[in-house]
């Protein structure tokens, strides 16, 4: 029997005609005609069609010197999809060369039986939506792009998607030095766990101090609409993969070794992750639909800033993480409201690291704060994607 705590999906309304058009990207690209969009494959190509269409509809532009919307990330694999909205009146309002922002999704996953609603089609639905539905910006050129390769054996490579587009860089950019910001998203759709119903993790801004503070604004500005939660950690306690240690694993790494400042969106892991089970039938299309919302509110702060953001790659903002984690702690520690599949020792370890969290002072974190705030997310992402074997982390 399921855990009260456990969210069956589809009981979850769609009422929304943004959530309606959501769910229908999502359904096109992870439909069984795709056969799971492998690089190389019928299936992919037909994805670059579907997402290549979306961005005319939209009235997105080509790179001139692409001559169209694909970056051929190798003749066998396919292309990365890029496409941009020109700024309103850059030069007068921005002096210098044009500072791009950067909005991205692999569109790639696994083939086969594994469709990937939630990986990755749930964030490349909303970058379609975002596109849009933003207008111009006043001072930043945006970039909407739909990287290929990103999946297992590319990520971590020179032919991962992310990788090959910082590597090769078009010429209207230039430089890694002229992207303001990117703004990368990865499994945004999935819904497991009941307290984690409404949420969407932002990671990355921390090493940016001009961008966190965008960041937090928007937070505060629409903390009381469309129920959506964004809370803010640090990329450090992300990357915590149970048996693999501190891990990067989507596209933003590419851009983080650059020294690009970034910010990382996702509603996190569940137990369909990399699974046949990751269907378009499993997805919170209505979050869905607020993350649109918000991200627009997002880049629109974002462009009121002409000066480049610094990039400091060892920053945190440890307060902040805590207070994103404590709630999570104390419900993931209580009988009620712990994560469905939590066993008793798990649970009793949990209630000891809800004790500690309550009690820190988080300024200044020690090392050993930080090295147990690491080892406390892990467990709870163990728990969240049902690791068989979550105690001993």
């Amino acid at each position: 029997m399921a855990s009260p705590s456990t969210i069956d999906p589809q009981t979850l309304s769609v009422a929304s005609e943004l959530g309606k058009r959501l769910r229908a990207h999502v359904e096109a690209l992870a439909s069984p005609e795709l056969a799971g969009r492998k690089p190389g494959t019928p299936g992919i190509r037909a994805a670059a069609d579907y997402i290549t269409a979306r961005f005319r509809e939209a009235h997105l532009e080509p790179l001139p010197s692409l001559g169209g919307y694909g970056q051929p990330v190798s003749p066998f694999l396919g292309d990365n999809l890029i496409a941009v909205r020109p700024a309103a009146a850059p030069h007068r309002l921005s002096p210098g060369p044009l500072r791009w922002l950067l909005i991205g999704a692999h569109y790639d996953h696994l083939g086969g039986r594994y469709l990937g609603a939630d990986d990755n089609a749930s964030a490349v639905a909303i970058l379609l939506e975002t596109a849009r539905l933003l207008p111009s910006l006043q001072r930043h050129p945006i970039l909407f792009v739909a990287f290929n390769t990103e999946e297992s054996p590319y990520i971590r490579t020179p032919l991962m998607g992310s990788q090959y587009f910082v590597d090769h860089l078009p010429a209207e950019i230039g430089s890694a030095a002229n992207l303001q910001t990117v703004i990368i998203m990865d499994l945004m759709g999935g819904v497991h766990w009941a307290p984690l119903r409404e949420v969407v993790f932002a990671a990355g801004a921390e090493k940016s101090p001009a961008l966190y503070r965008r960041v937090k604004e928007v937070i505060r500005t629409l903390r009381r609409e469309d129920g959506l939660t964004v809370l803010p950690v640090g990329m450090h306690l992300v990357e915590e993969i149970p048996l693999l240690g501190s891990t990067s694993f989507s596209d933003y790494d590419a851009f983080r070794d650059a020294s690009v400042p970034f910010l990382f969106l996702s509603s996190g892991r569940t137990p369909r992750y990399h699974q046949p089970s990751d269907l378009p039938d499993t997805l919170h299309y209505e979050r869905m639909a607020a993350t649109v919302r918000w991200l627009s509110q997002a880049i629109l702060h974002m462009d009121q800033d002409s000066e480049p953001y610094s990039f400091q790659a060892d920053r945190l903002e440890f307060a902040d993480e805590v207070a994103s984690f404590r709630p999570i702690v104390s419900q993931a520690a209580d009988q009620k409201t712990k994560i469905p599949g939590t066993s008793f020792l798990s649970l009793w370890k949990l209630k000891r690291d809800a004790t500690w969290i309550q009690e820190l002072d988080a300024t200044p974190p020690s090392p050993e704060d930080i090295k147990r705030l690491e080892r406390l997310s892990m467990r709870i992402q163990c728990l969240l994607v049902e690791f068989p074997v979550c105690f001993p982390i």
